[in-house]
């Protein structure tokens, strides 16, 4: 109870902590988009390799985004299952291995810092454990307990981890070789009823490849023919994740500053790695030392034990020593917790092998003593010593990346995100809402689709990049900045008004959430400061440009920063692009920038927005006055909008912006 106990809060506390990023996005709004229209989807996510990924893991988080569309609740649920495996390690590893094996190994994967953080993540190769313990449970009853119906449950575990994440790919030849080496043991009907499971499970993936030309077939065919690499990063990986070992790369850039905020024990890391190489190495001369003696006689229990261990360890590995796409350290969650179970039989194994000597040793009470009671005390100092290292350091991570900048590691912690989302709520008031950040397309990047499921379907935001655009809409707009250096944070200083008091400043450094408020008097303000000029036109594709500004590194080799301003007149049928030559006297091009400025299928009439255009200037290109032509086309087709003249005649297709002087740069 109390290893439980100590599991289910390393899992379940901090959970707002909890990195919500791109995928974990993705996956929550396919849920809720489920839950919407009662239609169960046939295929999950994408996968890395290009393939979509099948879809239970999407059926699965629909049952916490049922209850609420908080990532915490429903990271939370993630982590509850996992708890069940930390407890279905305990009653597989005392029914075949025993009560001591049982309690090392589960006390050893409670607190794992890495079991620790891929149990507590909206990911579907977070929920293998569970499975994985569900699996080896069935395979152990079938081939030790000799339950061959037990057989039907192998193959719908087996279904389950392969819909989960496709790393579990690598369990069919575990399944394969067990199957043969076992074979006396196997029964025919129950095999071909699991086969029949198992291909049931997937009728509604191969049901969508079928009618979408066998997208995804085709696309496991391509990778598995790309050239092939040959490794043991598998090996490094399963060993990796046992402990705290590389744990500090979770913090990312700050990883200098973790470890000297942790204690120094990471030590302690490499002595439970060789704990369980030397469990390893038991445990596979145990085995082949059974299959020689009962090749006549067949083999024990014992031995079918520790071949189904082995079996779990080194065929996934073996798996991926050829790849042909990268491997990571999370294809191997899915040997939880084998690992630990190794561990486990060794330590007690090696606690009776010194207690049999102690007992064999007659001439020195003092070497029976030592041998009795110092070395059994040591071992247990040792666990405990691991136990009190991995505790402090899955703590001291989740309180330093509260504090602390992680990037190129952990995500953001989603407690920020849910901030921002519930002063967005207390903040609208019926305007607007316009989110700026890295990326305007929900689909393809990440503060967007993040924002997209906290938000629908309460509110329907619009988003935009803010390296690319800015957006004045003709109604009252409330504005939520992403964190990050764009363009857009000078031009709303200048038309909308900061709400001060609401910035969510992150982790303690500068980066923050910050809020703005703009009305109808800002289109105003906008198209007051930019009269007077020779710019203004009109096209005939709903557009008008209202003007123009010009900065960076206007100089040979450098980048043109143009600002164009522009107003939707009319929303147009067809999606356009801007184009932005920068010529010279002589009509001669130097530079050329194309781009929507603003996606055209998010316009809306009235709208005055903002377009940033960087255009890089030939190394080459000489001294002098220069120009910018710039206009519009259809895209994809390339046809140009024509200018209007005071008539609402086509005049032209271009508009001349200048003249522009460039400098030599540096001395010359």
């Amino acid at each position: 109870m109390a290893i439980m106990l100590l599991a289910a809060y390393l899992r379940l506390s901090n959970l707002e902590l909890t990195e919500f990023k791109l995928d974990e996005a993705h996956v929550c709004s396919k849920a809720a988009e489920f839950l919407a229209s009662g239609r169960p989807p046939l295929v999950g996510i994408g996968s890395s390799v290009g393939a979509a990924n099948p879809p239970l893991f999407i059926y699965l988080t629909a049952i916490p985004v049922s209850l609420s569309k908080n990532p915490a609740v429903i990271a939370g649920f993630i982590a509850l299952f996992n708890v069940g495996a930390v407890l279905g390690c305990y009653l597989l590893a005392r029914e075949h291995f025993g009560e001591k094996a049982a309690l090392i190994a589960t006390l050893l994967f409670a607190v794992s810092p890495w079991a620790v953080f891929y149990s507590r993540k909206i990911w579907a190769q977070d929920l293998l454990p569970p499975f994985v313990g569900l699996f080896f449970a069935a395979v152990f009853s079938t081939i030790v307990k000799r339950k061959p119906r037990q057989l039907i449950l192998v193959f719908l575990w087996l279904a389950c981890l392969i819909q989960l994440h496709l790393s579990a790919l690598a369990l069919i030849p575990l399944v394969a070789s067990l199957l043969l080496v076992f074979r006396s043991r196997i029964s025919l009907a129950p095999l071909l009823v699991g086969l029949l499971v198992f291909g049931l499970i997937f009728t509604p993936y191969i049901y969508y490849d079928a009618t979408h030309g066998w997208t995804n077939l085709r696309t496991f065919i391509e990778v598995s023919r790309g050239p092939a690499a040959f490794d043991l990063k598998s090996a490094q990986y399963a060993t990796q994740i046992i402990a705290g070992q590389g744990y500090h790369a979770l913090a990312g850039a700050s990883f200098e500053e973790f470890l000297a905020e942790i204690v120094g024990f990471t030590w302690l890391n490499a002595i439970q790695t060789w704990l369980f190489l030397g469990g390893s190495a038991f445990l596979a001369w145990q085995a082949l030392k059974g299959w020689y003696c009962g090749r006549k006689e067949g083999v024990s229990d014992e031995v079918a034990k520790s071949t189904i261990l082995l079996s779990w360890l080194l065929l996934p590995v073996l798996f991926y020593v050829r790849h042909t796409t990268p491997v990571h350290p999370h294809y191997f969650i899915l040997l939880y917790p084998v690992q630990f179970i190794i561990i486990g039989v060794f330590v007690v194994r090696m606690l009776d092998w010194i207690n049999s000597l102690a007992n064999s040793l007659k001439p020195s009470p003092l070497v029976r003593f030592l041998a009795g009671r110092i070395l059994p005390i040591s071992l247990v100092v040792l666990i405990l010593g691991l136990v009190l290292w991995q505790v402090h350091l899955t703590e001291a991570f989740y309180s330093f990346v509260d504090r602390n900048d992680t990037s190129g590691g952990h995500g953001l912690p989603v407690k920020y995100y849910l901030q921002a989302t519930k002063s967005l709520k207390r903040l609208t008031e019926g305007a607007q809402v316009l989110i700026l950040s890295e990326g305007d397309v929900p689909a393809w990047h990440e503060t967007p689709a993040i924002f997209d499921f906290l938000l629908q379907p309460e509110m329907n935001p619009r988003f935009i990049n803010y390296q690319e655009a800015l957006v004045f809409p003709r109604a009252d707009a409330l504005y939520l900045l992403a964190p990050g250096d764009n363009p857009a944070i000078s031009v709303l200083d200048d038309y909308a008004q900061e709400i001060i008091n609401e910035r969510i400043s992150l982790r303690g450094g500068p980066g923050a959430f910050r809020f703005y408020r703009s009305d109808a008097g800002s289109l105003a303000s906008i198209k007051a400061s930019l009269a007077g000029g020779d710019t203004p036109a009109a096209l005939d594709n709903g557009v008008d440009i209202l003007g123009y500004d010009v900065g960076g590194e206007v100089s040979p080799g450098g980048d043109l920063r143009l600002a164009l301003y522009w107003t939707v007149r009319a929303v147009p049928d067809a999606g356009y692009h801007f184009f932005n030559h920068l010529i010279d006297d002589e009509g001669q091009r130097w530079g050329q920038k194309d781009g929507p400025g603003y996606p055209a299928g998010q316009w809306r009439q009235g709208d005055v927005i903002v377009s940033w255009f960087d255009i890089p200037i030939a190394p080459d290109a000489p001294a002098g006055e220069y120009w910018v032509l710039t206009g519009m086309y259809t895209y994809l087709e390339g046809v140009r909008a024509s200018v209007l003249d005071e008539r609402g005649q086509p005049a032209s297709d271009v508009l001349r912006l200048g003249p522009i002087a460039a400098q030599r740069s540096g001395n010359q």
